[in-house]
């Protein structure tokens, strides 16, 4: 399996490259690749990362043409906003929706009624909406990405982190990988299993110095992928080092937009320290995925819309959140899980505020129900990550308790994966470039 389908440069406007995919046009950045017209590429991320022979795009997009309008039709079906519940349409709530779709801008409050939906019919009515709207925006594209779990040593003590610094050594079984199996992990993804996107995730290791990260981003970009970086805080000038050595993705949040429960839940660390750096992160031009938990001890409704206002203020490339589970290694171990409505929520009130955003299913999502990454993707959300951690360090990074992912085999994982993405309609065509 691919998780990209290549297209064609029709038209070069500066530096970005209009790609062709079955008639349809995707704006791609351009600037790292410098293809040509004529030529075929793939796209991540809207950034062209890979150019490839024409005889083998044309043999890839033989086996793809058919399956690709096919998934259109399934994804404009399930994308409709039908209901036959005749007591749905006399509810106020469908007076937001139309103004949803009237592409109005919601207040605060109205945002907050939303939230507050309980019913079935409430429920629906939101998701359907939510859904409809990102197939307007973005058709039937999804962006799969893989990620790898390098190192669960962390030099924090977030209260709700099961590889907290000082969480029981009983209970977590530290590893780092070695330079050497990160590589090779990586090139596994790419050679064998097809993917075009990774994310490399870490706690904040220190033992991962700078000079380490440079050389390792070096290697793994000589695979054309386009790489994601999750490794907390660092300095700019570090982070501006990994961009110049190949990161041109990062994944980094914010955690909560309350400053009083985030320096409540992640003792010694500065929540305005956090704001700045994804800020700076854009400047330096990464591709910046962030976002924020849900469910947290003492969060309000107020938090919830705020995360979700505060990571479209920051201009977010993709909306990364997901729902607080709680961990064995934590004092928090015995805090209510959040209902997974509230995510979903969250999910469709995110596409509301940001119509053309990117919105990630978290495998945290998957873990409070197996069939929640379907639901999360029909309520609004068009991309997700694959875990392709090694089994044996991918079952050590236990952040919070009873992953759904952890002792699942890889192929097994893709293939459960893919055939979900099919019966959605759901297709690995890239994003535009939004500049």
């Amino acid at each position: 399996m691919c998780y990209a389908i290549p297209g064609k440069i029709i038209e070069i406007k500066g530096d970005i490259a209009v790609v062709d995919y079955f008639g349809e046009h995707r704006n791609a950045l351009n600037k790292f690749l410098k293809a040509k017209i004529g030529e075929y590429v793939y796209a991540q991320g809207g950034i062209l990362i890979d150019k490839l022979p024409e005889s083998e795009a044309v043999e890839i997009l033989k086996i793809w043409q058919d399956k690709f309008f096919e998934l259109k039709k399934t994804d404009r079906r399930l994308a409709k906003t039908t209901t036959t519940d005749s007591t749905v349409y006399s509810h106020p709530l469908l007076e937001l929706m139309q103004k949803v779709n009237l592409n109005k801008e919601l207040t605060k409050n109205e945002l907050l009624t939303l939230l507050k939906a309980k019913n079935r019919d409430e429920l629906n009515l939101i998701y359907t909406t939510a859904n409809n709207i990102r197939q307007k925006e973005h058709d039937n594209a999804c962006c799969v990405h893989g990620i790898i779990e390098f190192s669960n040593y962390c030099r924090n003590n977030c209260l709700y982190c099961g590889i907290r610094k000082e969480a029981d050594l009983n209970k977590v079984e530290r590893y780092r990988m070695t330079e050497e199996e990160i590589f090779n992990a990586a090139k596994y993804a790419v050679k064998e299993l097809g993917f075009k996107a990774l994310v490399f995730q870490s706690g904040e290791d220190e033992w991962f110095s700078e000079e380490k990260l440079i050389k390792l981003i070096k290697e793994i970009s000589k695979l054309n992928i386009l790489i994601f970086i999750s490794i907390g805080l660092r300095p700019k000038e570090t982070y501006k080092k990994l961009y110049d050595a190949g990161a041109k993705a990062v994944l980094l949040r914010f955690e909560t937009s309350n400053k009083r429960l985030f320096e409540k839940l992640r003792p010694n660390t500065s929540f305005d320290e956090r704001i700045q750096l994804i800020k700076e992160l854009k400047q330096i031009g990464y591709i910046v995925a962030t976002g924020f938990l849900i469910g947290l001890p003492d969060e309000t409704d107020d938090d919830i819309i705020n995360n979700i206002l505060l990571t479209k203020e920051l201009k977010a490339d993709m909306y990364s959140f997901g729902p607080f589970i709680p961990s064995e290694n934590t004092l928090l171990l015995h805090h209510k899980v959040v209902d997974k409505n509230i995510v979903l929520k969250a999910i469709a009130i995110s596409r509301f505020v940001d119509r053309d955003s990117n919105i990630l299913v978290t495998t945290a999502l998957e873990t409070l129900d197996k069939d929640a990454r379907t639901q999360g993707l029909l309520a609004g959300a068009n991309s997700l990550m694959i875990n392709l951690t090694p089994t044996k360090f991918k079952k050590k990074y236990m952040i919070y308790k009873r992953r759904y992912d952890a002792q699942k085999p890889i192929k097994e994982e893709i293939t459960e994966t893919i055939n979900m993405l099919y019966s959605l309609g759901r297709a690995p065509m890239d994003i535009n470039y939004e500049d």
